[in-house]
């Protein structure tokens, strides 16, 4: 049993559908009486207050490359071999390394989100949304659950773009994405990581590298004009380039990243329209200047990631709590986002609001590097949505909508939604036009 103090704040567990039920009255409560929380169930610290994370999470104070290691320590003897496919390449990814070997990685996978790459990707993604939603209104009529048909395969079908994988790979695509998403779900927050769901992870894992080793070294060959052939080194291992190993296993954090954040951004940005009639309205009015504010709003209010889980480098006093060296830390960033002395009126769904910029990408060096495409990619999509169906409404509880039930990825999981039988006339009109002629 910890000794550590709690400020007074009960014990909670992270897991317990409560949490997720109460997970905003609960950071009210660890704001005001326990900013910094000993929670005994992830043996962590649980960082709320904004200042406290801007600030600590800028600087080598926080580190993140333990927290691979910290896991592995405390999976039963023997049955580490049940995860080291997976963590090997995970351990390989930028978020768990910290500089110099970080700023190495990024460096070159910055490449990937140059503004000259985003510039070409978004008429790609306009084409992309069109084509998504004459196919779901065709197949579907005027009624269809928008994360099943929008927010879930868009971004996969985005990055295949991207990456040039063809396009009947997408399902594989999204599964393997899926799975690595459900294995990093429970290895966060996990007392031990799920053997069940790792063997499934592994098993896409081997499938990707497999994938992506082919198509590296067909690309090297041949290069195509292609964001993966982009990302291959001219002259791997020297100077500090990247290996193509290297960049495989960079590539499979993309994938995850960049599909995972934009689904669960999609959808939640969408829900508080719906849930803000005036502000949809507005936004339906005038998209090119009212979605930037909209998906800003979204990421404080409704972020995909709720907390950033670092390690003390050293020891850290924090309001009078002694973080000790090697101690794990969760900063909440969705506690952070609704922090009332760094927000005006911080529940609200405001256009207007102005002031300090929102966490939700975290901060410091490890700061999400994919950030502007994340907003350019939502932006442009739900601006081809409402484009396209502008009668879209929903047609579930905006009081009680099925949240993701794990607190790594915070996300709305369906969204039935029903769109005027004048949006689906289109698609309709443009099949008679195209079947056989009398």
């Amino acid at each position: 049993m910890s000794t550590k103090p709690n400020g007074g704040v009960a014990q909670f567990s992270v897991n317990a559908p409560e949490f997720e039920e109460h997970r905003y009255e609960t950071y009210r409560e660890l704001r005001a009486k326990a900013p910094v929380f000993w929670h005994e169930e992830t043996a962590s610290w649980f960082i709320t207050r904004y200042e406290d994370v801007s600030k600590l999470l800028v600087g080598e104070r926080f580190i993140t490359s333990r927290l691979v290691p910290a896991k592995m320590e405390i999976v039963p003897e023997g049955e580490q071999a049940e995860f080291s496919d997976i963590i090997d390449i995970i351990s390989t990814w930028m978020v768990y390394n910290d500089r110099p070997r970080h700023a190495q990685l990024r460096g070159h996978m910055n490449r990937a989100f140059l503004s000259a790459e985003i510039a070409l990707i978004q008429p790609e993604i306009a084409k992309i949304v069109s084509e998504q939603l004459d196919d779901v209104l065709l197949r579907n009529g005027t009624e269809f659950d928008f994360v099943t048909e929008v927010a879930h395969p868009i971004p996969a079908l985005v990055l295949c773009k991207m990456l040039g994988i063809p396009g009947d790979e997408v399902k594989r695509f999204i599964q393997w994405s899926d799975d690595i998403a459900a294995f990093m779900q429970d290895f966060v927050v996990s007392p031990v990581p799920d053997r069940e769901i790792s063997a499934q992870t592994r098993q896409s894992m081997r499938e990707i590298v497999a994938y992506l080793t082919d198509a590296i070294a067909e690309r090297r060959g041949a290069p195509r004009n292609d964001l993966l052939s982009r990302l291959i080194s001219e002259r791997p291992g020297e100077d500090g380039q990247l290996l193509d190993s290297e960049v495989m296993t960079q590539v499979i954090h993309l994938i995850f990243g960049g599909h995972k954040i934009p689904q669960f951004l999609l959808s939640n940005c969408l829900h508080l329209l719906f849930r803000t009639p005036d502000a949809f309205t507005a936004v339906k009015r005038e998209p090119e200047k009212l979605l930037t504010p909209a998906v800003e709003e979204a990421i404080r209010l409704e972020g995909p990631t709720q907390f950033i889980t670092r390690h003390a480098a050293e020891e850290v006093e924090v309001h009078g709590k002694t973080i000790k060296q090697g101690d794990s830390v969760y900063f909440y960033l969705g506690a952070a986002g609704r922090d009332p002395d760094a927000f005006d009126d911080p529940e609200a769904f405001r256009l207007d609001r102005s002031g300090r910029r929102h966490l939700g990408f975290g901060g410091g060096y490890h700061a999400c590097i994919a950030a502007a495409f994340s907003r350019v990619e939502v932006e442009e999509v739900l601006k081809g949505v409402l484009a396209r169906v502008p009668g879209i409404r929903p047609r579930y509880d905006l009081d009680s909508p099925r949240w993701t039930s794990n607190p790594t990825f915070h996300g709305i999981l369906d969204m039935p939604v029903s769109v005027a039988k004048s949006d689906v006339l289109p698609v309709a009109s443009a099949s008679s036009a195209s079947g056989p002629s009398a």
